[in-house]
């Protein structure tokens, strides 16, 4: 097996050789891409999970302020930090604001919001169109190293006027190792991308849940001060 491996990849021409190390390549990009965006998809589900329980558990906006202070940078820290300050500073210059400037602070939070939460997802998607061109065009590719291969097969028993094993094995064994390498590159980037997909569907509904309760906690805030003055 090695002897006749040897064989193909010495017999191999410029095309077939380019084609099969860029398979390679895009495999190992993909693997590489996996690793990567699995890290970091994992670290912001545990700070989503985490900037969740202390809005929920934490009733003290100033401990509150604190403890996400100390958490490392994610794009929930980024809406709460936002939302604090918008928040802090209206309390600051109109205290006595009545219901319909309440009304713009809300609408002004929620745009604010919302455009951080695109741009979050967007941070997200980071990786997404590659793997989703991998597994479309490494099959592809993998196809036409194997019409190169039966083209190689078809010459050999041509030029040597002989239908052997030993003439037609390089050119059968090129193909397949084609279409072998053009899969072998394809179904990794095809469940990785369905499998991001799904989890980043899940983080961007996490944090619009992450958004509306802190717009509710922030409405709460705003009548708590109300009902004070």
């Amino acid at each position: 097996m090695n002897a006749i491996a040897q064989l193909v990849l010495s017999d191999l021409g410029p095309l077939a050789f380019s084609v099969l190390a860029l398979l390679f390549f895009s495999s190992i990009s993909v693997w590489i891409v996996f690793l990567l965006k699995t890290l970091s998809l994992i670290r912001g589900l545990y700070l989503q999970k985490k900037a969740i329980k202390l809005l929920e558990r934490i009733p003290r906006q100033e401990e509150l302020r604190l403890r996400f202070a100390a958490m490392p940078d994610n794009p929930l820290k980024d809406l709460f930090e936002t939302s604090d300050e918008e928040l802090s500073n209206f309390l600051k210059s109109s205290p006595m604001a009545g219901h319909h400037r309440r009304g713009e602070l809300m609408e002004l939070l929620e745009r604010t919001m919302e455009a951080k939460i695109l741009m979050a997802e967007k941070g997200l998607q980071r990786g997404q169109a590659f793997l989703a061109t991998i597994s479309v065009t490494a099959p592809f590719l993998g196809l036409f190293g194997t019409v190169i291969g039966v083209i190689d097969t078809f010459q050999s028993i041509a030029e040597m006027n002989s239908v052997d094993l030993a003439v037609i094995s390089p050119g059968i064994a090129e193909a397949l190792i084609a279409t072998a390498a053009g899969l072998f590159a394809a179904i990794p980037a095809a469940l990785s991308y369905n499998l991001f997909r799904a989890l980043i569907r899940s983080m961007t509904e996490t944090m619009d849940y992450f958004a509306l309760q802190l717009l509710r906690r922030m409405q709460h805030s705003l009548l708590s001060v109300n009902e004070k003055v």
